[in-house]
């Protein structure tokens, strides 16, 4: 099975190409927001070094949000239109989940955290188990104290990770004390490879969907909508 996977929920325009839990190739840029210009000639650019057509690839993978508006839309239109061409499905990540999988550690509670600014966090709380990352509670959106407030009944310690752990750090620390554990900032980022190992798993239990029913899950209404509102 190889899924093509695009990551661009964030500042990270990203894809690479599995064969089943193996990567073949990645690209990952980090440099200012332009997924409109370089997402798809990175995909371009792998699959020609690859020697891979599209006919090879049995489902594309993309993050289905939450994450910035723009981004998750790119990523969305780009995975649609190779779906329609290939004639194939696709599977529709938690961008959450997806950057919890970046961690893999057993003896800790997983807590990604994203910052949507103005105090507003993208977060989710999740577990290793039986080789697979698994929601204990799925991505949701809150501000950064109702986080906290939420976290407070765990008694396991918690990792957490993402761009949000970074900017609220101190106020985490503060808190939650010697139960709060920080990921390296190598592991803040969200990347294509970590994605299709998630893919992966929700291709195997068929949690995929057609290209005409796949829509980015937002998790909130976008400035304008809620300045409209």
């Amino acid at each position: 099975m190889k899924i093509l996977t695009i990551e661009s929920a964030s500042v990270t325009a990203s894809c690479a190409v599995a064969e089943d839990e193996n990567i073949l190739g990645e690209y990952t840029l980090r440099h200012k927001k332009t997924h409109s210009e370089k997402l798809m000639p990175l995909i371009e650019d792998l699959m020609r070094e690859l020697k891979l057509k599209i006919d090879d690839i049995n489902y594309i993978a993309v993050s289905r949000g939450p994450g910035s508006y723009t981004g998750l839309r790119i990523g969305a239109a780009i995975a649609k239109s190779i779906a329609f061409a290939a004639g194939i499905e696709i599977i529709g990540v938690p961008t959450m989940k997806s950057l919890a999988a970046n961690l893999y550690i057993e003896d800790k509670l997983i807590v990604p955290v994203m910052d949507a600014r103005g105090g507003r966090v993208y977060t989710g709380i999740y577990r290793w188990k039986n080789n697979e990352c698994t929601e204990l509670k799925d991505q949701f959106p809150c501000n950064i104290d109702e986080l906290i407030e939420i976290l407070k009944d765990y008694e396991e310690p918690i990792i957490f990770n993402g761009d949000g752990s970074v900017n609220y750090r101190e106020k985490i620390e503060n808190t939650l004390k010697k139960k709060a554990y920080f990921a390296p900032e190598v592991f803040n980022y969200l990347k294509a490879s970590t994605l299709a190992c998630v893919a992966y798993k929700m291709a195997a239990r068929r949690e995929t969907v057609p290209a005409e029913a796949f829509k980015p899950q937002y998790l909130r209404l976008s400035q304008a909508e809620r300045n409209k509102k």
